[in-house]
């Protein structure tokens, strides 16, 4: 019995299928490890406002329904919502892994659509990991540790979702009711939904099991749903004023536009502009050809997979109307890293058609088809080994002492406003976007108070005197009545995260005088406790003198912090 188990775990079929699982496993592990649990960008506007109303009891259908931005968030909201609820509080990295779990059920869907175009197991496989890798892609870890990923991943589900309702054989009208529902649930979670419309009419269009009356009568039926959601998503509806009309895309030149939209479609792998714009050509050329080739007859199997490629160029056409007029030479939208979820399936149907065509066109060519699998398989290899184990593992805990950081300050906010601190929150507040600092800081406050947001803000100082915490490891004058202070810090479980300077005033309360950063490295900490302390590091230049009569370096004194616990635990001045 325990051999007959140990052979079907043991199967190379099973042990392959678990790869993409451990995709995913892994990402939980880093969500664990790295994510912040703290709201960021939109974060504090949608579902900010619409979590703060559900916990007041003053949630109604108009704030769930509310425009942001260019969106109607509805139905990202109510999960948002739901999740809040069961929870009984606002934790966003509970969101971050429901967002992971999302993308779990699109990878099984596109498994789903693969088994319906492919019968071999390991090219399926492949192609999932190929896929699995490029979503989850360490260019656009940043979607992945913050909470409101779900939003961008709603269409692409639904899009997927119609295009394996294509495949099926159920009843023509059941057929349109389906695909308009998905639809509208795209529409209503993200502006750009409402391209599933239109490539959910390519499916209507080319399905062959109906006759051409009831195929324009199916046409005519989803267009009217269309234009009755469009009706309701557009009413009360008004053009952000801090986005650029999409007539003012008339004003730039066809260069210009052109480039935008190929940087877009190449910003798979995020590194620059030009190599953006090398790629998308190539990925645009390449599945061009494709559609060519195919064209007479364009077989079933392939609709679909070149519909997930039209709908990431429908998705560059629309960017490029709607955000290349807010763009500039230094900082273009095309190489934003929130698009890089969509732009995967465009080189997804790519590859999906290319094997596709070895298999059925060139069944007795198999060193072509084993050159195709095997050199894929070395480039998801390259492209792993060149993001994953040193890219990747830098720029999370770059990302974990900003967002640590930020957390920081505004939960120290009633002892010591830091602006500029708080703004790394939502760097996007000022100056085009009306929503300013007040809001954000409000908004937490009103969290904090309802319990919603845990530990919420600092109410009374609490010091942890257990142990030893980190120095201040040398304090010097500078000729501006600056002083310079450097040292490092840790917490039980890892470096703090944030370091608080402050004094003792003549009412022997605690007056914090500034909140620094944690980050630098310090190999000689490491040394003695370990490699998770080698970013213990920490340095400042703070006006002391401005600050307190007759100051003195004694007077100086410095907390490690632990945003999780709203603790303080005090350093050692080597002094």
């Amino acid at each position: 019995m325990n051999n007959s188990i140990k052979n079907l775990v043991f199967q190379k079929h099973n042990l392959l299928f678990l790869v993409p699982f451990i995709i995913y496993a892994t990402w939980i592990l880093i969500i664990s490890l790295y994510g912040v649990n703290i709201p960021i960008l939109d974060q504090w506007l949608a579902p900010g406002e619409q979590i703060e109303s559900f916990f007041k009891n003053q949630l109604h259908i108009e704030t769930l329904y509310k425009q942001h931005n260019e969106s109607r968030k509805l139905i990202p909201n109510l999960i948002f919502i739901i999740l809040a609820g069961i929870l009984g509080q606002w934790n966003v990295k509970a969101e971050m892994i429901i967002g992971l779990i999302f993308a779990v059920m699109m990878s099984l869907l596109i498994y789903l659509l693969l088994l319906l175009t492919n019968k071999s197991f390991y090219k399926n496989i492949l192609i999932l990991i190929f896929y699995d890798f490029l979503l989850l892609s360490p260019s656009s870890f940043s979607r992945w540790v913050r909470g409101i990923t779900i939003h961008r991943l709603i269409p692409d589900a639904c899009l997927i979702v119609n295009a394996l309702i294509f495949r099926s054989k159920i009843n023509r009208n059941l057929k349109v009711g389906l695909y308009s529902l998905f639809c509208v649930i795209s529409q209503y979670s993200f502006s750009g939904g409402i391209v599933t419309w239109a490539i959910t009419l390519i499916f209507i269009t080319f399905d062959n099991q109906v006759n051409l009356k009831k195929k324009l009568q199916s046409i005519c039926l989803f267009i009217s749903l269309f234009a009755v959601s469009t009706s309701f998503y557009f009413s009360n509806y008004t053009h952000p004023y801090y986005h650029t009309e999409p007539s003012e895309i008339l004003k730039h030149s066809w260069q210009d536009i052109i480039i935008y939209f190929l940087a877009f479609l190449g910003n798979i792998l995020g590194e620059s502009y030009e190599l953006d714009t090398f790629i998308g050509v190539t990925f645009l050329l390449t599945f061009t050809l494709l559609l060519i080739l195919n064209l007479n007859p364009l077989k079933k199997e392939l609709i679909v997979w070149f519909a997930l490629g039209f709908y990431t160029l429908a998705l560059g056409i629309l960017n490029a109307i709607t955000r290349a007029p807010m763009s500039s030479p230094t900082m273009s939208h095309a190489v934003r890293v929130d698009y890089i979820i969509h732009l995967v399936y465009l080189p997804l149907s790519i590859i999906v058609v290319i094997f596709y065509l070895l298999e059925h066109r060139n069944k007795n060519n198999q060193v072509l088809k084993n050159f195709v699998f095997y050199f894929l398989g070395m480039i998801t290899a390259f492209y792993i080994s060149k993001n994953y184990p040193t890219k990747l593992l830098n720029d999370l805990q770059g990302w974990q002492y900003q967002y640590n950081y930020a957390k920081s300050c505004i939960q120290l906010v009633n002892f010591y406003p830091k602006n500029d601190c708080i703004k790394l929150l939502f760097p996007f507040v000022e100056p085009i976007y009306p929503w300013n600092l007040d809001l954000i800081i409000t908004r937490f406050k009103n969290l904090s108070e309802l319990n919603v947001l845990r530990p919420g803000i600092v109410k009374n100082i609490k010091i942890n005197n257990q142990c030893e915490w980190g120095y201040i490891d040398s304090i010097q004058e500078e000729q501006n009545n600056f002083v310079k202070i450097t040292g490092w810090a840790k917490i039980p479980t890892r470096v703090a995260d944030a370091v608080i300077l402050a004094y003792t005033n003549e009412s022997n309360d605690l007056i914090v005088v500034d909140i620094l950063s944690i980050g630098q490295t310090r190999p000689d900490i490491s040394q003695i406790y370990g490699s998770k302390y080698k970013n213990s590091g920490w340095s400042g230049n703070i006006d002391f003198k401005n600050k307190l009569t007759n100051f003195h370096k004694s007077q100086i004194q410095a907390y490690a912090f632990d945003a999780e616990q709203n603790l303080f635990y005090p350093l050692i001045s080597l002094r």
